[in-house]
């Protein structure tokens, strides 16, 4: 859940950054081929429009906000998977531009996938400190 109020509830433009489509999704659309994983990701990419909506929901967590921005996992399942999306280990990492209205989707994971030697958060801030260095200045923080 959100523990801080979405600016509104306009629809955000949704960009998928090119490093999570050539580490994470290329895998998600080998193991899932066809229509499976277009299903899936057009399923993400409308949920995450309409972001404000998932705020009640147990489908995201907030990880960090300041100001009008936003750092979020959102978990989603895999078309016709018959699971949950809490219990399927799959995960976006999603930064949320609220003065821009857009989500940069910079990390799509299964939680299988996350290296054994080290944890999901400590994980997540290694790529986002070598791949989203820009996105991090955002914040006047550090993650």
């Amino acid at each position: 859940m959100f523990t801080n109020p979405l600016p509104d509830d306009e629809l955000y433009l949704i960009h998928v950054a090119p490093y999570a489509q050539r580490h994470f999704i290329k895998r998600f659309e080998k193991d899932y081929p066809g229509k499976v994983w277009s299903v899936t990701l057009t399923s993400i990419c409308e949920d995450l429009k309409r972001v404000r909506a998932l705020c009640p929901t147990d489908q995201v967590d907030e990880l960090h906000h300041e100001g009008a921005c936003w750092l979020f996992k959102y978990d989603f399942a895999i078309a016709l998977s018959h699971r949950s999306p809490k219990g399927s280990g799959n995960r976006c990492l999603v930064f949320l531009d609220g003065e821009t209205h857009q989500l940069h989707i910079l990390l799509v994971y299964r939680k299988g996938d996350l290296p054994k030697d080290r944890g999901e958060t400590q994980y997540l801030e290694q790529v986002l400190q070598r791949e989203y260095r820009e996105l991090l200045g955002r914040f006047q923080e550090e993650v």
